[in-house]
């Protein structure tokens, strides 16, 4: 029944050059879609996972994060996740240090004298209080 219906074969070649020649002919073609403006992206995902959360309840999405996780550990081994989690926590350093070196330098300053004043200064002390005093 599919040989019935006019024009090429689906995928032969000369199906590829009538999609090739109406390719940019419509107008979702030329307004470049999700790669010419991912925030229609971002929200189209947002909308989606708020539809599916509706109806499926947030406890879907914990399902199916954990069983690409059982996949995971199933094809690459624990020690994937040893190795990306040492890869995160070398990167987490690297911005720190880059973060604390594009910070200005705060300018050095007196240390500060903790705890109360004495009630009774050594003698050393008695002078420099008496002298601020008067």
């Amino acid at each position: 029944m599919a040989d019935d219906k006019p024009g090429p074969q689906p995928g032969s070649a000369g199906a590829r050059r009538i999609a090739e020649a109406h390719r940019g002919s419509h107008d979702h073609d030329r307004e470049g879609g999700f790669a010419a403006n991912p925030e229609l992206a971002r929200e189209a995902g947002r909308k989606g996972g708020e539809i599916v959360k509706q109806r499926y309840g947030a406890s879907f999405y914990q399902e199916i994060g954990r069983k690409g996780g059982e996949t995971v550990k199933k094809s690459r081994g624990t020690d994937f996740y040893a190795e990306i989690g040492r890869k995160g926590g070398e990167m987490r350093g690297v911005r720190a240090a880059e973060a604390r070196a594009s910070q200005p330098q705060p300018e050095p300053t007196a240390p500060r004298k903790r705890g109360r004043p004495r009630k009774n200064p050594l003698p050393e002390q008695a002078d420099s209080v008496a002298s601020q005093d008067g």
